[in-house]
Formats: structure tokens, C-alpha cells, sequence
């Protein structure tokens, strides 16, 4: 008889595998409150823009319908990054 092998949380797709190389479009959302497409446009460099999701606060990270992580946002030189903070 062969034992049946059930995949836990902490096991992940091999690296070498080709599905592990497929593109995926990853979207994180931030409520902004009361936001307008003429405040939009009328932006300038260095703005900060006033969300609904509190500073201290992990956003959620899905691919889809799908969370995948929990994320915060974090500048790199001169571009906006997502960090990963935990698997959801």
C-alpha cells in the first residue's frame, strides 16, 4: 500500500517546475475616501493622498478573487514597492 502524501502549508512548487514560471497579476486595493478624477489630475510630485486603511495596518495582497499575502508598502529608490509580511 502506498501512503497518501497531503500537502501541508509549509510545502511550495519547486522552483524547477515550469507552472512555478507562469506570470501572475497580483492586486492590492487601498480604500481612498471621497477621492475625485480632478484631484487625480491636479497631483504633484511628493503628494500624499489620505486612505482608509490604517498606517499600522497589513494590507491584503490577492491574485483574483484569491488573497494570497497580507503586504505594507515600502519605497525603493524612487518606486513603490509591496512587502510581503505574511501568507494568508
Amino acid at each position: 500500500m502506498i501512503p497518501s502524501h497531503e500537502p501541508d502549508d509549509t510545502e511550495s512548487i519547486p522552483l524547477n517546475l515550469p507552472i512555478s514560471r507562469l506570470p501572475v497579476e497580483l492586486e492590492v486595493s487601498v480604500p481612498v475616501r471621497d477621492f475625485r478624477v480632478r484631484r487625480l489630475l491636479s497631483l504633484g510630485s511628493g503628494q500624499v493622498i489620505e486612505t482608509q486603511w490604517a498606517h499600522d495596518e497589513d494590507m491584503p495582497l490577492s491574485a483574483g478573487e484569491v488573497q494570497l499575502a497580507w503586504s505594507e508598502f515600502e519605497v525603493m529608490d524612487s518606486h513603490l514597492a509591496v512587502r510581503l509580511t505574511r501568507l494568508a
